[in-house]
């Protein structure tokens, strides 16, 4: 249980101070001979009675101090990078391996181990959108890329594919910018690589959330036309934030300030409530220009409608700020609400898709794939699993509650928005359940450096 095993760090001197007397006689040790191989001291002692002995740190797996093995694997499993963990051993003159061991057992054990954990998960996900095709249950997916560096001067793309049922990540592709004419052009190559991966399982795909661009566009229009392109809410209601927050900005705008976030929550109300009608959408959209003027029912074709809030009272209607038909705060939303692109894409948001979650796993594959540092591919392919690994086994936590059983929250305040946001905290990632599991074919199969290396993986 070498992992498992409590680790101190002690100094080389109170080390030495054990080798004064022979075990055997207690005889004085005369001669002493000490040796490092990474994190592993070992010590030849000599005794006056010429008792010998030999004395190390850990263990050796097959010629391999198992401390060396620990620590490349703790280093990469916990997505930081030898440099990290050598500065902070050369501040504390802690003894670790060597930069080319490292990656010697990188390549040698940790990178093959992942990816046969990769390849075992990937296959149960394949498995479940299999399951979902048999019950006649259509398969929604949503995908994203992501650029391993912020600009236009990317090397890597990495496009991945997730499961709208459980929000699992069921493939990636990492797309290197020698494969595509630009790094703007990587996206669209990881796109098809990975839907033409999951059609070629034999997996029919009904709904396909990617994002937004033209050339994406173009590909679902030309090569995909039996799969049904939904946009992305996320995206669309982050794009209007970003406009409102920029107009409201104008003197003649303020009065837009305190609307922003409401009107971003209508947006996904609208989409949430259509039904998959995206008549109904457009028109519950477009309400909003009554709503913000303070008018809650209207004509509109001979037809009447009304607001879907519940009737406000007087104080509530005397508090809120509502705007004027000629402001020109208005006719500046009104531009927005009315804009002939928005009116479009929103014919493609009808089933209310999103990928929120998407980008929850994109700021865990940060933690793993640094943008500001740059790795080998294979590097960035096994950081890449780590991450989809790590996110899929804490895919759905519950939010955290305090000791009386309150939801926990953390506030904070959006400097675009302007507006104090309540965020939910969900509880502490847990580790492996399959834990017992893999200690018994650890010490029932036999013990192999990378079994070793997969346990410690898998906990």
């Amino acid at each position: 249980m070498h992992w498992k095993t409590k680790k101190w760090i002690v100094n080389e001197p109170h080390v030495m101070e054990l080798f004064k007397r022979c075990q055997e006689c207690g005889s004085v040790i005369t001669k002493t001979t000490k040796a490092s191989v990474g994190s592993l001291l070992r010590v030849h002692w000599e005794c006056e009675k010429k008792h010998k002995g030999k004395w190390s740190s850990c263990s050796d797996v097959r010629g391999m101090p198992a401390n060396n093995l620990l620590v490349s694997a703790c280093t990469l499993f916990t997505g930081a990078t030898y440099t990290d963990v050598a500065d902070w051993a050369t501040l504390l003159n802690l003894q670790i391996p060597h930069k080319t061991t490292y990656f010697d057992i990188q390549s040698s054990y940790l990178v093959p181990v992942i990816d046969e954990e990769y390849k075992q998960q990937q296959k149960a996900a394949i498995n479940d959108l299999h399951l979902q095709t048999e019950l006649c249950n259509p398969v929604h997916l949503s995908g994203d890329g992501r650029s391993d560096s912020p600009g236009f001067s990317a090397k890597y793309n990495t496009y991945s594919l997730m499961d709208d049922t459980t929000d699992k990540i069921v493939h990636f592709e990492l797309v290197q910018v020698t494969e595509a004419s630009s790094s703007v052009a990587m996206e669209p190559v990881g796109f098809k690589r990975a839907v033409n991966t999951i059609q070629e399982q034999g997996i029919k795909i009904d709904v396909l959330t990617p994002d937004r661009s033209p050339s994406i566009r173009k590909i679902m229009r030309v090569e995909y036309p039996n799969i049904h392109h939904e946009f992305d809410v996320w995206h669309v209601v982050k794009g209007l934030s970003k406009k409102l927050c920029s107009n409201s900005r104008y003197k003649d705008n303020r009065e837009l300030q305190p609307w922003t976030r409401s009107i971003c929550n209508h947006l996904w109300y609208c989409c949430a409530t259509c039904g998959g009608d995206p008549d109904e959408l457009i028109e519950n959209w477009k309400s909003i220009l009554y709503h913000i003027t303070g008018v809650h029912s209207w004509i509109e074709e001979g037809n009447p409608k009304k607001c879907r809030h519940n009737d406000l009272s007087l104080e509530e209607q005397h508090r809120k700020k509502w705007l004027g038909k000629d402001s020109h705060a208005f006719r500046t939303l009104q531009n927005l609400v009315l804009d002939r692109g928005l009116q479009k894409d929103l014919r493609q948001m009808a089933l209310f898709k999103h990928t929120g979650q998407l980008e929850v796993f994109h700021s865990v594959l940060l933690k793993y794939c640094s943008k500001n540092l740059h790795f080998h591919y294979a590097s960035m392919v096994a950081r890449t699993q780590l991450a989809i690994l790590d996110h899929n086994e804490n895919v759905g936590r519950q939010q955290a509650t305090t000791t009386t059983g309150l939801p926990r929250y953390n506030i904070v305040f959006p400097k675009h928005t302007k507006e104090w946001v309540a965020k939910a905290i969900f509880e502490k990632k847990k580790l492996k359940k399959s834990k017992r599991l893999w200690l018994r074919k650890l010490y029932g199969g036999g013990w192999t450096p990378a079994l070793f290396t997969r346990t410690v993986l898998l906990i």
